[in-house]
C-alpha cells in the first residue's frame, strides 16, 4: 500500500475534517469514499454527448454546425427541469 501527501487550503481541510466528524471516518476513508464516487460518476465524452442529445444533432455537409448553442440549449432546458422539480 502506498501513502501520499496532499496539499490543501483550510476550506478544503475544514470540509474534510467536518466530513470525518459527521461520518465517523478516518481522513483516509473519506479520501477513498471520495475517489471511489467520482471514479463511478464520470462519464464518456460519447456517453455525455448521447445523454445531452447531441448524438446525431448535426446535419453533415456545407451546413455550419452550431456546436455550442445547441449544448446551451439542452442544458438550459435540463436546468428548468430541475428548477420546476424542486419543491
Amino acid at each position: 500500500m502506498r501513502t501520499i501527501s496532499v496539499r490543501l487550503d483550510d476550506a478544503s481541510e475544514a470540509t474534510l475534517e467536518h466530513l470525518c466528524q459527521t461520518l465517523g471516518l478516518s481522513q483516509t476513508d473519506v479520501v477513498k469514499a471520495g475517489l471511489e464516487l467520482l471514479q463511478h460518476q464520470r462519464q464518456s465524452p460519447a456517453a455525455l454527448a448521447e445523454s445531452l442529445g447531441l448524438v446525431g444533432c448535426f446535419a453533415s455537409g456545407e451546413r455550419a454546425r452550431d456546436h455550442s448553442s445547441r449544448l446551451k440549449q439542452k442544458l438550459r432546458q435540463q436546468h428548468l427541469q430541475q428548477s420546476k422539480a424542486r419543491p
